[in-house]
């Protein structure tokens, strides 16, 4: 009886040892990541550049951060459009050129993913704004340099008086981009509208209420051209067939609560909804396993078939 009471005693103190150093792990882990330095995850302040990433440009006071806590101190009015996309924290600095009184004044995101710094860098994106090598994609007008890689998007902007030359813009875009974690490039989703017809430089993500539904969580959209008028295509975004299925089933009651009838296309066995949308005409959509694919803005639904069929091949 002893022996046993000595081996239960024991075995109890070792899974209490092994139990308590569990949880201290993953408390210690978990207080890491909070702060963002996890060893394969540099604290944002460390990615700005120093001074001297060219000739002459030195850094000029301590990088400010911001948390979701005060972001609107720093950007108020625009805060809000980065909650939903994972916005985690924010890195500041000013950078002044030697002898002059131009600057550029930088702002360094960490958003919740790689699908959400994208998400947020094609909010600013225009068509014919001109590309630059920086990260997975980049864009310069002329006093703005933005671009996205990772997790992190990046905003490089003239300050001061005068504007910096575009070679300080893209030397100091470099020496973030060298930083940040690595291979840059686009993140997989954005190849579901990869198909001839797409208007580049039109891709968005959408992280809530996708075309103003709400039932639609989150998705992409991009401009198409068809028939030489310009229609736009999405894809919802969904975790599995069956929440899509139920998504749709969303989306055709809001239908029929706007007294619209929607009705079922069958072509060689696959079924495409199509509807007077009381917001965008003409729309055909389709489930292809997670994914909803769909056309908007047409005057005769059928028309957009040919577009949602080279969609869903991408989803494949």
């Amino acid at each position: 009886m002893g022996t046993r009471t000595t081996r239960r005693a024991r075995t109890c103190t070792l899974a209490c040892v092994i139990g308590a150093l569990i949880f201290f792990s993953l408390l210690s882990d978990g207080a890491t990541r909070a702060y963002g330095a996890a060893t394969n995850v540099p604290a944002i302040e460390q990615l700005l550049p120093a001074s001297g990433f060219a000739k002459g440009w030195v850094r000029e006071g301590k990088v400010e951060l911001f948390t979701k806590e005060n972001l609107y101190e720093h950007i108020n009015g625009e805060a809000e459009l980065y909650m939903p996309y994972g916005f985690e924290a924010l890195a500041y600095a000013v950078y002044g050129k030697s002898g002059t009184k131009e600057a550029l004044a930088v702002d360094l995101y960490r958003m919740g993913s790689a699908i959400d710094a994208f998400g947020i860098y094609s909010n600013y994106r225009s068509p014919d704004a001109e590309t630059v090598k920086a990260g997975a994609e980049g864009f310069f007008d002329g006093s703005q340099l933005m671009f996205y890689q990772d997790s992190h998007f990046a905003r490089i902007s003239a300050s001061g008086e005068g504007t910096p030359d575009k070679a300080a813009f893209m030397a100091c875009a470099a020496a973030i981009g060298k930083e940040l974690p690595s291979p840059a490039r686009p993140p997989k989703e954005i190849g579901l509208l990869n198909i001839p017809q797409v208007v580049l430089k039109t891709e968005k993500y959408i992280a809530e209420s996708l075309l103003g539904y709400a039932f639609f969580k989150k998705g992409l959209t991009a401009e198409a051209t068809l028939d030489n008028k310009t229609v736009k295509v999405f894809v919802v975004l969904g975790d599995s067939p069956e929440a899509a299925r139920q998504t749709l089933d969303l989306y055709i009651n809001s239908l029929r609560a706007a007294k619209v009838e929607p009705r079922n296309i069958e072509k060689k066995g696959t079924f495409t909804l199509a509807a007077k949308d009381p917001l965008y005409r003409g729309l055909v959509i389709r489930q292809s396993g997670p994914y909803l694919f769909g056309v908007t803005n047409l005057e005769n639904p059928e028309k957009g078939i040919p577009l949602l069929d080279e969609l869903e091949k991408k989803g494949k």
